[in-house]
């Protein structure tokens, strides 16, 4: 029970992160993906790389502290939270071009 509250949290922290990350977006990092007459899309993949970077951390953390058993709650707590943050869409910028 607690392993699954600790992946629960994990996933609150991965999402919570991904979201701050992508409305913020620190690094200014961000790819065109479609571009039409009136609109461009974008990702800002600021959110995504701090959630990557805080799961290596925690990871790496657990390694040290010989707590590999827990690792696969830290995994699918991320990889959890990675999906939902593309459904709810974040990352994704939508700017409309006027003339």
């Amino acid at each position: 029970m607690k392993k699954a509250l600790s992946g629960f949290g994990q996933f609150v922290l991965f999402l919570a992160v991904f979201a701050i990350g992508s409305f913020l977006h620190p690094f200014n990092l961000h790819w065109g993906l479609v571009a039409t007459a009136s609109e461009t899309r974008y990702f800002v993949a600021d959110g995504l790389l701090l959630a990557i970077g805080i799961f290596l951390a925690i990871v790496v953390i657990q390694s040290i502290r010989k707590r590999r058993c827990d690792t696969p709650w830290t995994v699918a707590g991320f990889l959890l939270a990675v999906a939902v943050g593309y459904a709810l869409k974040f990352g994704f910028v939508t700017h409309e071009l006027f003339f």
